[in-house]
């Protein structure tokens, strides 16, 4: 039985590699990994196997992988594939990793797999810096273990075969043969409405009604690590009182960010679903025209849908007048 392999982590991700295996691997058995968190985001996650999104899934326990030592961890993840996943990993006849950052990947390179590389997010494959930034300030052991490896973008790791990306948001051209485009935005337009509803149904149940003129996209800053919670809560107060302060709103949380909003923003609503941006244009009655953000990666996929507005460079400039 020809059999292929996902890992993912992040929502985005997650919305990616469905869409991968509906697209690309339709017939063939499929295994998922997700790591041991996302049921905190999405407590239904086993509606993917009973929905068919994939044949079978599994929790890979990165909550219980402590940062102490490269030998520990491999060993941890180890044990853990070998135990609970009854596959070896080169029975695959292809394995396609999202989130190739974490640990999992250590085992794929210690067995000589070799795999696909899906970029962090829309436009990352040329960003990777910023990605190993962002885990160095709070995880340094993984940054260190991930770039030691390199992990962050797969240029350099022998057995990355391709390099799986939005080749249209990247800073610099991806003409090389081991660049693979994969657009999501424009995958979820081919698909046919009724396999489309699919997947959206299994993020949100319903769809959203609102008379806002604007959604603002927020990013987890303080979750990565790139600003402190109280700083990250002065910029958006900034934005409430600044730039977005006459525009009726409705809030889209990023999935990790931990902020409440209602607060900072108490004529917005807030949409409580946890789903990916990417979806935006499919899940309300009457969409708003514009989306707002700092500078999310989110809106590279949404420039077909929305006005984007990025508020990154004014918010910058603000802040260094206010210091000068």
């Amino acid at each position: 039985m020809d059999k292929v392999l996902y890992h993912a982590v992040s929502s985005y991700q997650l919305l990616e590699v469905m869409l991968h295996r509906m697209i690309r691997h339709p017939g063939q058995w499929a295994v998922l990994l997700l790591p041991d968190f996302i049921r905190e985001k999405y407590p239904r996650y086993r509606k993917l196997k009973k929905e068919k999104f994939f044949d079978e899934v599994y929790l890979f326990p990165y909550l219980h992988i402590p940062h102490d030592s490269e030998e520990e961890i491999k060993r941890k993840v180890k044990s853990f594939y070998e135990k609970n996943v009854p596959h070896d990993v080169r029975d695959f006849s292809k394995i396609y990793v999202a989130g190739a950052h974490f640990y999992f990947s250590l085992y794929l390179m210690e067995k000589k797999v070799p795999f696909y590389f899906f970029e962090d997010a829309a436009g990352m494959a040329s960003r990777s810096q910023r990605l190993w930034e962002n885990l160095k300030k709070e995880y340094p052991l993984h940054a260190s273990i991930a770039g030691k490896y390199g992990l962050f973008d797969g240029r350099e790791n022998p057995q990355v075969k391709k390099i799986i990306c939005k080749k249209n948001a990247q800073t610099i051209p991806m003409q090389d043969g081991k660049y693979l485009d994969f657009q999501v935005e424009k995958e979820l337009e081919g698909l046919d409405r009724k396999k489309r509803k699919k997947v959206i149904r299994f993020f949100i149940r319903r769809r959203i009604w609102t008379r806002a003129k604007g959604i603002l996209l927020t990013q987890n800053f303080c979750v990565l690590g790139a600003m402190s919670r109280q700083k990250q809560i002065r910029l958006y107060e900034n934005l409430a009182a600044g730039p977005l302060f006459h525009i009726p709103l409705i809030i889209k949380k990023h999935p990790d960010d931990p902020l409440d909003y209602r607060s900072i923003f108490p004529r917005a609503g807030v949409i409580r679903p946890v789903f990916p941006s990417e979806l935006l244009p499919y899940v309300f009655f009457r969409k708003p025209e514009t989306v707002y953000t700092v500078d999310s990666t989110g809106c590279e996929n949404l420039k077909d849908h929305f006005q984007i507005i990025r508020l990154g460079d004014t918010m910058k400039r603000k802040e260094e007048e206010s210091h000068a």
